[in-house]
C-alpha cells in the first residue's frame, strides 16, 4: 500500500563527541599536539584570549608575530571579537583552507549545536528537521569526514557521527578543512570537520563553569532544558605537571515537525495521487554527555595524556499520520490539471476509505571512547603515538498502528500555493467509535560497532634550509560492524472486519493541532496512543493473533562487515622566498590500505583495495597581510557499511490505489567502489585587522564514481519492483566560488563602535553521470547560490548576533515512481535567528535565544521530467513547518 513507504521519517541518532585544542598560558609548538590531532590548525582558547601569531609549516601558530594591525597594547581581546580574531587566527596561520568557529568562553558556541554554528561557515549547508540542524554539507556535499579530537568516531554502522548530538556547551571550537595534507585522516571528499573539547593544559589555572537553559518550541508547545558543568585543574606534584578535567551536558527537547504532502501519482487517463495527507512528528529527545581528559608532564619533554568521551542519544518519536487514499472508494470526478492534463489537478471521491497512522519509535544511541597516548620531544624530533577505542551501539524499537474509517466525501485540491487542501463531508475526525483497527508494524533493529585504531606521528625539524618539517605517520584500524533488524511488513488484522480502535481501553488518543498552519483543512484527529504501542505491545500482539515478544531479526536484513585498513604518510613542510615574498606549504602524500569482509545471510562480499592519495598546499605572502593560497590533492570517501549490504527487502503493494509496480524493494550494493576526487582550491585572503577580513576562494571537484541513491524496476519472483540502491555514479564535477568579509566597527563614536559584521556567499555547480537514463544530471544537495548575514554587537557587557541564513533550490532526490516528475526538487530555504547575552559581572552572563524566527516553511515539488516517459511536469510534494524556539538561560565561571 502506497501509504507505507510514507512512514520511513525517523531514523537512529548518533554520537555526541568534540575535539581538542592546544595549551591555553602559551601556544605550543609540534611537541604538544597529540598524535591523533593533526598540526595543521593548532590554535588557543584561553579564558582570556591571546593573540595568535604566525604559524610554521606545520601549521602550529608560533608565539612571535602577533596578527596584522594589532599593536603591544592590544594584544589581549574578549568576548565575540576574541572568538573571531581567533578563528581568523585560524585561517590565516593554517597550512590548508580551513575555516573555523571558536568558543571564546566555556559553555558559549554561537548557535545551539555544533550543526547550527556550522551553518554559519563560509561554503557550508546544512539540512533541517526533527527540531534542529541536521546533515552538514561542505559546499553541498555530505561526504565530509568528522573527528573528534583529530580521532575517528562513528555511531552505529555509519562512518561518521551526527554532528547535532553535539553539545555545544562543551565545545572549545571546530575547524572546517576544505583541502587536505596527508597527516588527516582520509575519508572526506568534500572536507573534513574537526570538533575539540577542551582539556586541562588549556587553561592556565583551575576553572568551574556551569549553564543552564530553558527551551520553548512553539509548534510541540512545550518547554525543555538544557544544562552543562565543568570543572578543571592543574597541579605541579614531585613528579611533573597533572591535570584532570570533568564536564558533561544533559539535554531534554520536546520537538515537533509538521507536513502535508501529495505522494505519486498514478492511474488513468488522469493519474491520481496514490495518498495525499500530513503527519505530526513530536519527539521527546535527550542528550547525555560526559568528557574526561588527565594530562601528565613529568618533564618539558614528555606528556601522557588519557580522554575518555561517553554520549547517550534517547528520543521517543510519535508520528500521527492522516491518510487520504482518494482512489480508495467511488472517484466521482477528476479534473485535469491545466498545464499537465495526464495529471489531476483535483478530485472527488465518496465513500473513501481513509487512513490515521501512528508509528511510535523508541530511539537510542550509545557511544563510547577511550584514548591513550603519549608524545616525546627528542632533541629536534618528536614522537607521538596514540591508542583509540571506540564501541557504538544503536538499539531501536518501532511499532505501527493503521486505522481506518469511510468518509463520505472526500475532496481534494492538489495544488494551493504548494501545498494540497483536503475537504472531509460527513464525519467527526475526533470521535474515536469511528476508527478500526486495521494494520500493524511491529519491529525493532540493533547495530552495533567496534574499532581499535593505532597512530604513530613522527615530526623532524631541521636545523635550517627550505625544508622547515619533515614528518611521517602510520595508522592501523580495525573495525568490526553488525546490523540485525526486523522486516517492516505489515501484519494485517486476522479478519476483513478489523477491531474497534475503542475495544482497547487507553488505546485512543487525540493528536495534535493546528496542522501546517490550517494549510491541509485537516487540524485533529484520532490514532493509537504511543505510550501503550511501545509498552504494551504484547496486548497488541495478541489481539492480532501474533506470538508475544519482540519479533526475531529477519536474517535476509542482517549483515556483519570486518574492516582494516593500513595507512602510511610522509609530507615536508617547506618555507623560502621568492624575491620578497615567503612561500610555505606542505607537500606529501598518504596511501591507505582496504580490506572488506562483508557477509550476509548465505551471500559474501570482499573488497580489497589501495588508494595513494597526494596533496600539495603552499602560502605565498604577497604582502603582511595580504596571502594567496593554492591547493591541490587527491581524497576518497568509503561507501557506508549500510550501503555495502548486500541483501534487499522487498515490501509488496497493498490493493488500495492504482499501483505501477508489484511492491518496492532498498537495499545495498557490495560492488559500491569509494568516492574519489581530484581537488584543486585556490584562495586570495586579505587580513585588514584582528578581526577584520576579507577572502575569496575558487574550487573544483573532478569526481569518480559519485554516490548517489536512485530507485530502478527490478524483476524478482512476484513480478516487477521499484527497487532503490545506491549506485557509483560515474564521472561529475563540482566547481564554484566563495567570499567572505568580517569587520567590527571601531572607528565609529561611542556605543556605535560595538558593532560588527560578518558576511559570506558561496556558488556551486555540481554534475554527476546519470545511471538510470544515461547523460548528467545535478548533484543531489548541491544549491547553486548560498549566503549568511550577520549583524553583530558587543559593548558595555553585552552581546548579540542576528543571523540571517539562505540557500537557493536544491534536488533533494532522484527517481521517484509515479506517473509525475520523477526528481524532488526543494524550494529556497531561509532561517533568521537571534542570540544574545548580558554580563553584569565577570562570573555571570544572562542569555536570551530566538530561533526561526521568521517561522520559514520548507517546499518541495516533483519537478523535471517523468524517468520512464520523458515528459515533463511540476507538481507540489511537501509542505513542511518547524518549531520557532525562545531560550532564557545563564552562565557562571570562577
Amino acid at each position: 500500500m502506497g501509504y507505507k513507504r510514507l512512514g520511513r521519517l525517523c531514523g537512529t541518532a548518533s554520537l555526541c563527541a568534540s575535539a581538542m585544542l592546544a595549551h591555553a598560558a602559551a601556544a605550543q609548538d609540534a611537541s604538544g599536539t597529540p598524535a591523533s590531532r593533526a598540526g595543521a590548525a593548532q590554535s588557543t582558547t584561553p579564558s582570556t584570549q591571546e593573540a595568535v601569531g604566525a604559524a610554521d609549516s606545520t601549521g602550529v601558530p608560533q608565539e612571535a608575530a602577533s596578527p596584522a594591525g594589532a599593536g603591544a597594547e592590544d594584544i589581549i581581546v574578549t568576548g565575540v571579537r576574541a572568538s573571531l580574531a581567533s578563528a581568523q587566527s585560524i585561517k590565516q596561520n593554517a597550512t590548508q583552507i580551513v575555516d573555523s568557529i571558536v568558543a571564546e568562553d566555556i559553555g558559549k558556541l554561537p548557535d545551539n549545536t555544533v550543526a547550527d554554528a556550522l551553518q554559519r561557515v563560509t561554503g557550508v549547508q546544512v539540512t533541517r528537521g526533527a527540531g534542529e540542524a541536521g546533515t552538514v554539507l561542505i559546499r553541498g556535499l555530505p561526504n565530509v569526514a568528522t573527528v573528534l579530537n583529530g580521532r575517528e568516531a562513528f555511531t552505529g554502522v555509519t562512518r561518521g557521527f551526527a554532528l547535532q548530538d553535539i553539545p555545544a556547551e562543551l565545545i572549545a571550537g571546530v575547524d572546517v578543512y576544505k583541502t587536505s595534507t596527508p597527516d588527516l585522516i582520509e575519508g572526506g571528499v568534500a572536507g573534513l570537520i574537526d570538533v575539540r573539547l577542551r582539556r586541562p593544559f588549556d587553561f592556565a589555572d583551575g576553572q568551574i563553569a556551569a549553564s543552564g537553559r530553558a527551551v520553548y518550541s512553539d509548534q510541540s508547545e512545550k518547554w525543555g532544558y538544557i544544562g552543562s558543568g565543568l570543572i578543571s585543574q592543574r597541579w605541579e606534584t614531585g613528579i611533573g605537571e597533572m591535570g584532570l578535567l570533568l564536564a558533561g551536558s544533559y539535554n531534554k527537547r520536546l520537538y515537533q515537525d509538521q507536513t502535508a504532502f501529495d505522494f505519486v501519482s498514478s492511474g488513468t487517463p488522469v493519474a491520481t495521487p496514490d495518498t495525499v495527507g500530513g503527519l505530526y512528528t513530536s519527539g521527546d529527545r535527550r542528550r547525555t554527555a560526559l568528557n574526561a581528559s588527565f594530562q601528565w608532564r613529568p618533564s618539558p619533554d614528555v606528556e601522557f595524556y588519557a580522554d575518555g568521551v561517553f554520549t547517550r542519544y534517547d528520543n521517543q518519536i510519535a508520528v500521527d499520520f492522516f491518510i487520504g487514499l482518494p482512489k480508495a472508494g467511488t472517484l466521482t470526478s477528476v479534473t485535469a490539471n491545466a498545464n499537465y492534463p495526464n495529471l489531476a489537478d483535483s478530485s472527488t471521491t465518496t465513500d473513501a476509505f481513509t487512513l490515521t497512522s501512528k508509528q511510535a519509535y523508541r530511539n537510542r544511541t550509545d557511544n563510547y571512547q577511550a584514548v591513550v597516548g603519549g608524545k616525546w620531544t627528542l632533541g629536534q624530533a618528536v614522537l607521538n603515538t596514540e591508542v583509540t577505542y571506540n564501541y557504538s551501539k544503536v538499539p531501536n524499537r518501532n511499532a505501527i498502528l493503521d486505522t481506518s474509517f469511510n468518509v463520505p466525501r472526500l475532496d481534494v485540491d492538489y495544488d494551493v500555493g504548494g501545498t494540497p487542501r483536503v475537504t472531509l463531508t460527513g464525519v467527526d475526525l475526533t470521535d474515536p467509535s469511528i476508527y478500526t483497527i486495521r494494520t500493524l508494524f511491529d519491529n525493532n533493529g540493533l547495530d552495533t560497532s567496534e574499532q581499535i585504531a593505532w597512530r604513530n606521528d613522527l615530526t623532524i625539524k631541521p636545523d635550517s634550509g627550505i625544508v622547515e618539517t619533515l614528518k611521517i605517520g602510520t595508522r592501523y584500524t580495525h573495525r568490526n560492524v553488525d546490523s540485525q533488524a526486523t522486516a517492516s511488513i505489515p501484519l494485517a488484522f486476522p479478519t476483513d472486519q478489523g477491531a474497534p480502535l475503542t475495544s482497547v481501553g487507553g488505546f485512543a488518543t487525540l493528536s495534535p493541532g493546528g496542522l501546517v498552519k490550517g494549510a491541509l483543512g485537516i487540524d485533529r484527529f484520532i490514532t493509537a496512543d504511543t505510550d501503550v504501542l511501545l509498552d504494551d505491545t504484547d496486548r497488541i500482539r495478541t489481539l492480532f493473533g501474533r506470538p508475544t515478544g519482540p519479533r526475531a531479526f529477519e536474517p535476509n536484513l542482517a549483515f556483519f562487515n570486518r574492516e582494516d585498513t593500513y595507512a602510511f604518510y610522509g609530507q615536508l613542510g617547506y618555507k623560502l622566498e621568492l624575491g620578497s615574498m615567503p612561500l610555505d606549504g606542505v607537500v606529501g602524500a598518504r596511501v591507505v590500505n582496504t580490506v572488506e569482509q562483508l557477509n550476509g545471510n548465505n551471500v559474501s562480499s570482499t573488497q580489497n583495495y589501495l588508494n595513494v592519495l597526494p596533496s600539495i598546499n603552499a602560502r605565498l605572502g604577497l604582502t603582511s597581510n595580504l596571502f594567496l593560497r593554492a591547493a591541490a590533492g587527491k581524497t576518497i570517501t568509503r561507501p557506508e557499511f549500510a550501503a555495502l549490504n548486500p541483501l534487499i527487502t522487498l515490501v509488496p503493494s497493498g490493493n488500495t490505489g492504482t499501483q505501477q509496480y508489484a511492491g518496492t524493494g532498498s537495499g545495498g550494493n557490495p560492488a559500491l567502489q569509494p568516492i574519489e576526487s581530484i581537488a584543486y582550491d585556490a584562495s586570495l585572503e586579505w587580513y585588514i585587522a584582528r578581526s577584520t577580513s576579507l577572502t575569496a576562494a575558487g574550487f573544483y571537484r573532478d569526481l569518480s564514481g559519485y554516490i548517489q541513491t536512485y530507485s530502478q524496476p527490478e524483476q524478482f519472483a512476484g513480478g516487477t519492483y521499484l527497487v532503490s540502491r545506491p549506485r557509483n555514479a560515474g564521472d561529475g564535477y563540482l566547481a564554484g566560488a566563495e567570499v567572505a568579509y568580517q569587520q567590527f566597527f571601531d572607528f565609529l563614536p561611542g556605543a556605535l563602535s560595538g558593532f560588527g559584521v560578518q558576511l559570506n556567499g558561496t556558488y556551486m555547480d555540481g554534475k554527476t553521470d546519470d545511471p538510470i537514463n544515461g547523460g548528467k544530471q545535478r548533484i543531489v544537495n548541491v544549491s547553486h547560490w548560498a549566503f549568511n548575514t550577520v549583524a553583530i554587537y558587543e559593548k558595555y557587557g553585552i552581546s548579540a548576533r542576528l543571523a540571517y541564513n539562505w540557500r537557493s533550490s536544491y534536488v533533494d532526490s532522484y527517481n521517484s515512481g509515479g506517473v509525475q516528475a520523477s526528481t524532488i526538487l526543494a524550494d529556497p530555504v531561509s532561517r533568521l535567528d537571534f542570540s544574545g547575552s548580558y554580563s553584569p559581572t565577570q562570573w555571570l552572563t544572562l542569555t536570551f535565544d530566538a530561533t526561526n524566527i521568521l517561522d520559514d516553511v520548507y517546499q518541495d515539488r516533483f519537478n523535471g521530467k517523468n524517468s520512464v516517459t520523458g515528459v515533463y511536469y511540476d507538481t507540489p510534494r511537501d509542505t513542511r513547518t518547524y518549531d520557532r524556539t525562545v531560550q532564557i538561560g545563564a552562565r557562571v565561571k570562577f
